[in-house]
């Protein structure tokens, strides 16, 4: 199923936009790029200061799960390997492909702004993390499946830390007091 679906987005889905667009969208996520440039923007400001801090940890855990243990355990190759029909249209990364880093640390950083930050920067981080999962299956360097567990993995540890960090280090500023717009 997983390689239908990618020859479903070689075929329907690639154009000059799309071979334009998606590429773009997932150098946002190379290494937590974008993930992280928001944490440090938002260890600058003090009011935000518990988020910023809190969305470290939840990338720092998300990747010790996901790309530390599990990558090394399962050692599934990526699809441009097996499939060589399969050209990615950018620079061919290394490592195995179950499940996506990409997809797990933008979701564990949505997650996060989700429950602690004004709820429009929850909307957006979701938005980003869907187009980055995404587009690391449509440039066919994860299965669709490495990307539907990462994503719900790193929602999952995300969550878990916004959780987590309520229980166990109460403040005067709760996580998430800035709901509002």
């Amino acid at each position: 199923m997983d390689v239908k679906i990618l020859e479903f987005f070689r075929d329907f889905l690639h154009n000059d936009f799309t071979r334009f667009f998606f590429p773009l969208i997932s150098f946002l996520g190379n290494a937590g790029l974008i993930w992280l440039t928001i944490a440090v923007i938002l260890l600058c400001v003090r009011r935000w200061r518990r988020v910023g801090v809190l969305l470290l940890v939840a990338l720092a855990v998300t990747f010790l799960i996901n790309d530390i243990i599990l990558k090394n355990i399962v050692e599934r190759p990526r699809p441009f390997v097996d499939h060589p029909e399969l050209i990615p249209p950018i620079r061919l990364p290394d490592g195995f492909s179950f499940p996506s880093g990409h997809s797990a640390s933008s979701f564990a950083a949505a997650a996060v702004l989700l429950f602690c930050g004004k709820r429009w920067w929850g909307i957006a981080a979701l938005i980003l993390a869907g187009l980055i999962a995404f587009s690391r299956a449509f440039l066919f360097v994860h299965y669709p499946s490495d990307v539907l567990i990462g994503s719900l993995l790193g929602f999952a540890v995300g969550t878990a830390c916004v959780f987590l960090a309520r229980r166990f280090f109460p403040s005067e500023t709760p996580l998430g007091a800035g709901k509002a717009d």
